[in-house]
């Protein structure tokens, strides 16, 4: 699609191809119709049929190459498009979408650019307006010519944004010149726009930021005490600043072009176009003389010599003049000391002739060492070195005025954000003598700049570990399930059996990793509730012991009026045991761990960690072992899903475990951090919000129920004591060596149930196929439906249902739009919601009157027929 570039176009070579086809087609056509208008000639007629029509279906093979070549060739372009970190978009003539990325989508939407550049135009720079018009006659005239200029948009100083804009016409097909509007419909129809939009807000303000320190130093020597001025060779005035317009009692404008010879007494000498230093006789405009003392030199400006003198007057003694020349030296002197940013002056060699205290304190390495007379690059990284000797050499052979890029300086800033700008006939004679060079400490902005991305990477991450994990849980479900069924048929004494309960097992393994990504995505169904900290450790600790083994020691010191946090037990219970497990390995068997809790107040939103904490009162826990450490360069990855800093051990496990323990703080509203260094240990601080009072009733059943710990696979952590009890129930025993408990029992289903009618909504086949059957098997009449559309199509046919059971994440219409829609033709029906998300989710877009029950995947048979009858037999 590129223009003057001769290339195999694939569409114009489809084009052609079917073109050919068409031919073929008619000739084919012609000889099926002289065939039967002239039977005599009939052989010849069908000989040449035949031709044609193997012609033809030849043809339409290379037809069928050339259009996937085309399809390729167009998806190739719309990906380098869509790839690109700017905002690309390409209209046609008309201004409408023909292709765009995310980053345009998200800037313009569907509608004009024109529009949307005119409706944000800031109406404070004077450039805007110009600039816009180049950008509407090139859209209008479709010039052929690329337009590259900058815009800036938004009127209020937080939303200022700064765009490099190109506009670029496309054409499809070589046009001739305009002859007339026929002509130009069609150059309109066969030519489309190209739009690039890069955000240069940062260079902006960057170069901004320095003209201003060039506008404030040229403010100070216009209000210097010394009167300054500029000639060129002939002596004629280019500049002088107010106090040597004021020493003549006359106004700048007026001395600008003036002969310098005519501003002196007759009787005074007239300086030479060299270094100068001498007393000299002045005339004001009243024809005052007035004795001044010249300080003058020559450089060379743009391959022309000129000459600058420092003019001082009213000196009555030469110890005056001296003290105002000192005093005038002292400020220039303390501008350049205590400047914010460092200034180095250096030769073309790059040794330094000259720097402030701020540029000292950046390149400084040790006490004692000398800067004056180094070289610059031995105080930059080797990285950075290859980089500033380009733009030096752009700069001085004239590519470019000046650079700036970032800097990575030995000691100092981290990084040093740079501006180089040449600098002429300060020291020597050599046009280009040297460049200076500040420096501004940007450390702070990179670390920030940094976070943020790992921010948005986090949350990509839990993005796509919440989309993986959803559809496994589907895969899932429809394995246990068919297992389930499969159960019914083949009990203990069936050789099929243990075959199915390993596959069970298994499938129940898989739905605990994950557990641990919706635990990471912080989707996974949580049940929390009101816990004293303290209590929870207690009940905790004989677990932590075991989990340790008995070379690693276990502290505990716990703070006082700790008050509550409001946390799943069970996945609480998780987050100590990963944390304890992670602190075993690193202590390599010996070592001690300890667990901390107090309370803590934060006033201000502050850093912490990755993230910003927020106000609040905050139960903080902080587990902190002996071990190895973690390696800086791993801290920023440590709660990646799947990433291990124990790479090629064996037992290693998956990578999720800290990944979930992340997660599960994250979603009950908590934050964690992580202090390591190598050799030392490593410290987890975990900060949950205190509750003042236990508000929570548990009742009877709560008060006796254990939480279930997992592992980092998903399986259950069992105790020596529940491994070895006998009143366990069938479900949690082994029985010649299989794990029994996949096999669901379910004595409150009620048996069969007839004249019950069940809409069934999921998109999934196999998830479908199987509850259907199970249902049908419980004696309910079940109409099945692969999409919210399909199933409103069968509702518009009958409403005899007692229940919806439909999944929460559908194409199109999803569940909790589904569920709105059938409480409004159907005002009494019972609904259940199904996703692997957390029931949070789906309760944060239904409001309190909606009477819907949640149901996680992945279930089993015995949960999904419990959980039905349940609902029906619900008031």
């Amino acid at each position: 699609m590129l223009q003057n570039v001769k290339i195999s176009r694939p569409d114009r070579l489809l084009q052609k191809r079917l073109i050919g086809l068409a031919y073929s087609l008619v000739a084919l056509t012609a000889a099926l119709i002289l065939s039967i208008v002239f039977p005599q000639h009939l052989i010849l007629l069908l000989g040449l049929t035949a031709a044609i029509t193997v012609f033809a279906l030849a043809l339409s093979l290379l037809t069928l190459k050339a259009g996937e070549k085309a399809i390729s060739y167009g998806g190739f372009a719309n990906e380098i498009i869509r790839l690109s970190s700017q905002a690309k978009r390409i209209d046609n003539s008309l201004g409408r979408v023909v292709i765009e990325n995310d980053r345009a989508k998200e800037l313009f939407g569907e509608g004009s650019i024109l529009a949307f550049l005119q409706s944000r135009l800031s109406a404070d720079n004077r450039n805007n307006p110009l600039a816009f018009q180049r950008l509407k006659n090139a859209f209008q005239n479709l010039s052929g010519e690329k337009v590259t200029l900058s815009l800036k948009l938004g009127s209020e100083p937080e939303n200022e944004t700064w765009f490099e804009v190109i506009l670029r016409p496309l054409s499809l097909k070589k046009t001739d010149l305009f002859e007339n509007s026929l002509a130009l419909k069609k150059i309109r129809k066969d030519t489309f726009l190209y739009w690039s939009f890069r955000d240069i807000t940062n260079e902006h303000n960057l170069e901004q930021i320095f003209r201003e320190e060039r506008r404030g130093l040229h403010d100070f020597t216009d209000d210097l005490p010394v009167g300054l001025y500029i000639c060129n060779r002939s002596l004629t005035v280019e500049y002088c600043n107010h106090a040597f317009a004021k020493m003549l009692e006359t106004d700048r404008e007026r001395l600008i072009g003036t002969d310098l010879k005519e501003l002196l007494s007759p009787n005074s000498p007239v300086p030479p176009c060299r270094k100068w230093n001498k007393t000299v006789h002045f005339t004001d405009k009243y024809g005052k003389d007035k004795e001044a003392f010249l300080c003058q030199d020559s450089f060379r400006e743009k391959n022309e010599i000129k000459i600058r003198g420092a003019v001082v007057c009213n000196l009555p003694t030469d110890d005056l003049l001296r003290r105002q020349l000192g005093l005038a030296v002292d400020k220039i002197s303390w501008l350049f000391d205590f400047a914010p940013v460092g200034i180095v002056f250096i030769n073309n060699e790059g040794v330094i002739r000259e720097c402030n205290r701020q540029a000292e304190a950046f390149l400084r390495q040790a006490d004692g060492i000398e800067l004056i007379n180094a070289n610059l690059m031995d105080f930059i990284k080797k990285s950075d070195r290859h980089g500033l000797g380009i733009e030096l050499d752009n700069i001085r052979s004239g590519v470019k005025k000046s650079a700036s890029m970032e800097l990575a300086l030995i000691k100092g800033p981290k990084v040093a954000l740079s501006y180089v700008s040449p600098m002429k006939s300060l020291y020597g004679s050599e046009p280009t003598a040297g460049f200076v060079i500040y420096l501004v400490d940007a450390t702070e902005q990179k670390n920030l700049e940094i976070k943020f991305a790992q921010a948005q990477k986090m949350q990509a991450m839990g993005q796509l570990a919440g989309g993986v994990a959803h559809d496994f849980n589907n895969l899932l479900t429809a394995v246990i399930g068919f297992c389930d069924l499969l159960l019914q048929r083949h009990g203990i004494g069936d050789p099929s059996f243990a075959d199915l309960i390993q596959i069970k097992n298994n499938a129940n393994r898989a739905a605990g990793l994950v557990r641990q990504l919706l635990a990471f995505s912080r989707k996974q169904p949580l049940q929390p509730k009101l816990i004293d900290v303290t209590e929870n450790f207690m009940e905790l600790s004989q677990m932590l012991k075991r989990v340790l083994g008995e070379k690693i020691s276990l502290k505990f010191h716990h703070g006082a009026d700790l008050g509550y946090i409001r946390v799943d037990p069970v996945q609480f219970s998780q987050v100590i045991i990963n944390l304890a497990v992670n602190a075993k390995d690193a202590m390599n068997g010996s070592g001690t761990l300890t667990i901390s809790t107090r309370t803590e107040k934060i006033t201000h939103p502050r850093p912490f960690g990755e993230e910003t904490i927020k106000p609040g009162e905050f139960v903080v826990i902080e587990v902190s072992d002996t071990g190895c450490g973690i390696a800086e360069e791993n801290l920023s990855r440590i709660f990646e899903p799947f990433f291990s800093t124990k790479q090629n051990v064996v037992g290693s496990g998956t990578g999720l475990g800290l990944a979930m323990v992340y997660g599960i703080v994250r979603q009950t509203e908590g934050f964690i951090r992580v202090d390591s260094k190598v050799g030392e240990g490593t410290t987890f601080l975990i900060h949950l919000p205190r509750f003042e009072h236990n508000t929570d009733t548990d009742g009877e059943e709560n008060a006796v129920r254990r939480p279930e710990v997992t592992s980092a696979d998903g399986s259950p952590v069992m105790t020596v004591r529940e491994q070895n009890a006998a009143s366990l129930p069938i479900n949690q025993k082994f029985i010649f060596g299989l794990n029994v408990s996949a096999i669901d029992k379910n004595p409150n289903d009620g048996g069969l149930h007839t004249g019950i009618r069940i809409l069934f909504v999921e998109d999934e086949d196999s998830v479908r196929s199987f509850a259907v059957r199970a249902l049908k098997k419980k004696g309910y009449e079940v109409i099945g439906c692969n999409s919210a559309e399909n199933a409103l199509e069968q509702l518009e046919k009958e409403r005899n249902f007692q229940l919806l059971v439909t999944d929460m994440v559908m194409p199109g219409l999803n569940g909790i739009e589904l569920a709105h829609r059938v409480k409004e033709l159907i005002p009494g029906i019972k609904i259940i919601l199904a996703s692997g998300y957390s029931e949070e989710i789906a309760r944060n877009e239904l409001s309190a009157a909606d009477r819907v029950e949640f149901m996680a995947k992945p279930f089993s048979l015995g949960d999904l027929t419990k959980k039905i009858f349940d609902v029906l037999n619900k008031e």
